[in-house]
C-alpha cells in the first residue's frame, strides 16, 4: 500500500462526511509530517504504550478513577486571575481534564505548588527539566497520537480482522508487543464507537476527531510547566495560545470538543464506565454551570 494514496483516500472520507476543506488541508500536513517519521514512530508507540497508565495521570485524567469516590467536582476559579478573554479560552479547551484534577479554570496557574506539578511531571511524564518538557511538547505538537488513531480508524474499517492486522502491522507495527498494543486500541475504538452512538453521543456516520486528545495535553503540560517553573509566563502561554486556532477549526461546540477527547480516552485506555461516568458529569457541569468558562465564552465567538 502507498501511504500517501491512502491518506488522500481517507481525507476524502472525511469530506464526505463534511470536514471543511480548511480542516482537512490542516490534517493533511500533519498526516504527510507524520509519515516522514515513520521509522522513529514505532520505538515511540513502544515507548508510550509501555509507561501509559503513568501517561495519563495527573494531566490527562487516567487517575479518575482513583477519586471517583471523591466530592463532586466544582467550577474552581482563581479570583487573582489575570488572562485575556482569549486565553481564558484557551485554557477552557483544557477543562474535561482541568476540572477532574481540580484545577483553576479560568487561569495560567493549576493552583497546585510548584513541588507538586515537578513531582507529577516527573512521575507520570518523566520530565525533569525545561528541555525534556519542550521535547514533549514538540512532539504533541508534531506528531501525538492522533496519527495513529486515524490509521486505526482506517484498520477498523477494513473487511475482516486479518486486513486489520495487515493495515496495522504495515503503518503503526513493528513487533509483536506493539501489534498487540494497536489491536487493543482497535478493539476499544469498536466498542467505544458502539457504546457512544448507542448514548447517542455521536452520530451513527460520525467520528470522533482525535486532535483535543492531543491538545488538550499540551495546555495542561503547558500549565504544569509554568507552576513547576520550567516555563516563563509567556513561553506556557505561547503554547496554550498555539493550540487555540486548530481547535476552533476543528469542532463545532464546547460538547463535542469533550466528548470526541472522551471518545479518545477510550480509544487509548479502555472503557471504564466509573471514569466515564465521572467525566461525563464533568462536562455537564462545565455546559451548565454559570460559572463556568465554556458558559462564560461562545466557542465560535460572534464577528
Amino acid at each position: 500500500m502507498n501511504p500517501l494514496n491512502n491518506i488522500e483516500q481517507y481525507l476524502q472520507s472525511l469530506k464526505a462526511m463534511g470536514m471543511s476543506e480548511e480542516a482537512i488541508d490542516m490534517y493533511r500536513k500533519q498526516m504527510e509530517q507524520s509519515m516522514q517519521f515513520s521509522n522513529a514512530w514505532a520505538s515511540q508507540l513502544n515507548q508510550f504504550s509501555q509507561n501509559m497508565q503513568q501517561f495519563n495521570a495527573m494531566f490527562t485524567g487516567d487517575d479518575a478513577e482513583a477519586n471517583s469516590s471523591a466530592a463532586p467536582k466544582k467550577i474552581l476559579l482563581n479570583p487573582a486571575g489575570t488572562l485575556t478573554p482569549g486565553q481564558q479560552w484557551a485554557v477552557a479547551c483544557g477543562a474535561d481534564l482541568a476540572i477532574m484534577n481540580g484545577q483553576y479554570l479560568n487561569d495560567l496557574t493549576t493552583g497546585f505548588t510548584r513541588q507538586d506539578c515537578r513531582e507529577l511531571l516527573s512521575q507520570w511524564w518523566d520530565i525533569d527539566s525545561k528541555e525534556e518538557l519542550t521535547d514533549t511538547l514538540t512532539w504533541l505538537f508534531n506528531e501525538g497520537h492522533r496519527i495513529q488513531y486515524d490509521i486505526i480508524w482506517q484498520a477498523m474499517n477494513t473487511v475482516s480482522i486479518k486486513e486489520s492486522k495487515a493495515f496495522l502491522r504495515e503503518y503503526v507495527a513493528s513487533n509483536k508487543i506493539e501489534e498487540e498494543t494497536a489491536l487493543e486500541r482497535l478493539r476499544n475504538m469498536r466498542d467505544a464507537l458502539e457504546l457512544y452512538r448507542e448514548r447517542q453521543l455521536i452520530q451513527p456516520d460520525t467520528q470522533p476527531e482525535m486532535l483535543i486528545w492531543d491538545y488538550t495535553r499540551i495546555i495542561n503540560l503547558s500549565r504544569g510547566g509554568f507552576d513547576a517553573g520550567y516555563l516563563t509566563r509567556e513561553e506556557a502561554l505561547s503554547y496554550i495560545e498555539r493550540c487555540a486556532e486548530p481547535i476552533r477549526k476543528m469542532y463545532a461546540s464546547w460538547k463535542q470538543l469533550s466528548v470526541s477527547y472522551q471518545f479518545a480516552r477510550c480509544v487509548w485506555n479502555g472503557i471504564d464506565e466509573d471514569v466515564m461516568t465521572e467525566m461525563q458529569a464533568g462536562m455537564e457541569l462545565l455546559l451548565s454551570d454559570p460559572q463556568s468558562p465554556w458558559v462564560k465564552f461562545a466557542f465560535h465567538p460572534e464577528g
